[in-house]
């Protein structure tokens, strides 16, 4: 079977990924949320523009509403930040633009999350024209999810609209599987303190670098202790482990500036994954007392710093809004699509801890390359999440 995008949604699709949104730099947000919100409202939809203002730059949060006098309101997230380019000239289609290439469109931000974003207006669309949804829709449409989200969805929940519904939709995630779950985040840096010099001096001065050694050395065994933290919600497919387990990475490391001079400092950044069921203070404490053994067992000076912590969640496999939604995945689809819990982080924290269930689905393919160069979308997979959304409305 070929499929294809209908032109208005070829046309949502390119006139968004043509506008550079990185989250880095925070540009063209009120260009990009004008255009969503104009297709928005030839979709039917009543948009509410939210706008969190941040650091004296417009950071406008959407609501596109579907409301058909339902009892039941479903909260569709997605979000219209995407990650830089990189190298341009390494990609062989213009990031900033959408080339169709067989059943694939190539372009910064086609699947994560732009497409999803189409998709699931697209979907309001078909369902307003027909009158046919027994749920009111509210797609939460935001900026700064791949900066963690304090000023987007966050903003959204916990800020001046406080938006509420029975029901969440992440739409950033997997076509082949339905998450219930994520991984927590937590972030920081590890710094080590020796004394900077001349390096015809070495005997004079504490080389960072070399101090370094010893103190990673002792932290790689944190590693071992993290991946023995298990949780009961299941893994992804092709995973090492059957559930989400605990994670810990090196994974920056910043020394020195010339060659003829002794580093004083060490920076030496972390990424810990926790499962849904820990609790992120515990964990981050978890982190300083072991840094401490390990400062103490090395004779190292060093200081620890987090940058950032964000909480896993999990979902109820039983609850019935969960088994509907996974129904309609099975009956669009035909395939038994498992049930799973991402091993990333996402959105449903900021559901979740309103006490609202949540699930994750989307086009986001695992070789899709989002993140990376020549990322791409599947019409094939904009096509089910699409009508995975219509049928479960329609439900």
């Amino acid at each position: 079977m070929i499929y294809a995008l209908d032109q208005w949604d070829k046309d949502f699709l390119k006139d968004i990924v043509c506008l550079d949104t990185n989250s880095e730099e925070k540009k063209n947000y009120l260009e990009c949320s004008n255009t969503i919100e104009r297709y928005c409202k030839e979709a039917g939809l009543q948009v509410d523009v939210f706008d969190s203002k941040h650091d004296g730059k417009d950071q406008p949060n959407l609501v596109a509403s579907l409301d058909v006098g339902a009892s039941t309101t479903i909260l569709l997230c997605t979000h219209y930040d995407v990650v830089p380019a990189g190298d341009e000239d390494a990609w062989n289609y213009p990031p900033f633009d959408t080339t169709i290439k067989g059943d694939l469109i190539y372009g910064r931000g086609v699947t994560d999350n732009k497409g999803n974003i189409v998709a699931a207006v697209s979907a309001a669309k078909e369902l307003s024209s027909k009158a046919s949804s027994n749920v009111n829709l509210k797609i939460l449409i935001s900026p700064n999810e791949e900066v963690g989200g304090s000023w987007g969805i966050d903003y959204l929940m916990n800020g001046q609209p406080k938006i509420r519904g029975d029901f969440a939709l992440v739409v950033d995630s997997s076509p082949t599987y339905v998450s219930i779950g994520a991984s927590g985040v937590i972030a920081g840096t590890m710094t080590v303190h020796g004394t900077q010099g001349h390096a015809g001096y070495p005997f004079k001065f504490n080389n960072a670098i070399h101090l370094s050694i010893p103190l990673m050395q002792v932290m790689l065994d944190y590693v071992d202790i993290r991946r023995k933290v298990t949780s009961k919600f299941p893994a992804p497919a092709g995973s090492p482990q059957q559930t989400l387990w605990g994670r810990f990475s090196m994974t920056v490391y910043n020394a020195g500036s010339k060659t003829n001079t002794i580093p004083g400092t060490a920076d030496i950044s972390f990424d810990c994954r926790t499962i849904p069921e820990e609790d992120i203070e515990a964990v981050a404490k978890d982190i300083e007392n072991f840094f401490e053994k390990a400062k103490e067992e090395t004779g190292v000076d060093a200081s620890l710093e987090f940058m950032s912590k964000h909480a896993g969640w999990g979902s109820d496999p039983e609850n019935d809004f969960i088994k509907r939604f996974h129904s309609a995945v099975i009956e669009v689809t035909g395939t038994e699509i498992p049930l799973s819990a991402d091993l990333g982080g996402n959105d449903g924290y900021y559901f979740t801890s309103h006490g609202i269930p949540t699930a994750c689905f989307g086009t986001i393919a695992d070789d899709s390359n989002f993140h990376g160069i020549d990322e791409w979308l599947s019409m094939k997979d904009f096509d089910l999440v699409k009508n995975v959304i219509i049928r479960f409305a329609e439900m």
